[in-house]
């Protein structure tokens, strides 16, 4: 199926990348944030004698630099998007694990040792995988600082909404299952349940997928890997 036109649900300040990667495939983006982003204005202190940072988003990133850590100390990352958000900030031992928080356990096992020191995590409010208990099973001290809080959206654009409507989407790309709840409840207030019925959805992880099963879809598809350029190519391969 060639796809013209879908929804992307990521947060504002990232649907621009998308746009400019998936007009390479003549495929418009109409953006449809489903979480906002608001970042912590005061962060704690570092803990002294840390031997890595764990980062799990962009702007996890963000919450690095402001907590002023030091640009050389080791940072692992969930994958290569944010180990470029990492680099770009000025970070020099940054190593990417393979995009979901399990490959980041197994990096952290594998480039760190528990007499070391500490590992300190930085995320935000809602999490799928907890790091800190998670770690502590193979011997980690891990601190956890939250960096930003993810507020879901009320509405859906009304450009969107009559997009759905009138059946001009081919595709919605779902990034996280909080983004996908928030979509699947915003498609229940607006009654958009019949337009989706002949929708493809594209998932980056199966813990997304099983979110927004409670809707018909056309198809669901999920990433072979949990990564931008996967869900591209599952798009552009479906």
């Amino acid at each position: 199926m060639q796809l013209r036109r879908v929804i992307v649900t990521r947060p504002a300040a990232a649907i621009n990348d998308f746009r400019s990667e998936l007009a390479r495939y003549r495929i418009e983006v109409l953006p449809a944030p489903m979480l906002s982003v608001k970042q912590v204005v005061q962060m704690p202190t570092i803990t002294d004698n840390v031997q890595a940072v764990l980062l799990t988003s962009g702007n996890g990133v963000q919450g690095a630099v402001r907590l002023g850590i030091s640009r050389d100390l080791r940072v692992l990352t969930v994958g290569y998007a944010t180990a470029q958000v990492a680099i770009k900030a000025g970070f020099t031992a940054v190593t990417s694990a393979l995009g979901d928080s399990l490959s980041l356990v197994n990096l952290a096992i594998k480039v760190c040792k528990p007499k070391n020191g500490p590992l300190i995590w930085i995320s935000g409010e809602s999490v799928s995988t907890d790091l800190v208990a998670t770690l502590a099973g193979y011997g980690f001290l891990v601190y956890r600082h939250i960096a930003y809080y993810t507020i879901m959206s009320t509405n859906i654009p009304l450009r969107v909404e009559e997009a759905l409507r009138a059946g001009l989407v081919d595709g919605i790309l779902f990034f996280s299952p909080r983004s996908a709840e928030a979509f699947v409840i915003l498609v229940g207030k607006r009654s958009l349940e019949v337009a989706c019925s002949t929708v493809s959805a594209y998932c980056l992880s199966d813990s997304i997928a099983q979110v927004i099963s409670e809707l018909n879809w056309g198809a669901i598809h999920v990433c072979k890997m949990p990564t931008k350029a996967s869900l591209i190519q599952a798009m552009i391969l479906s």
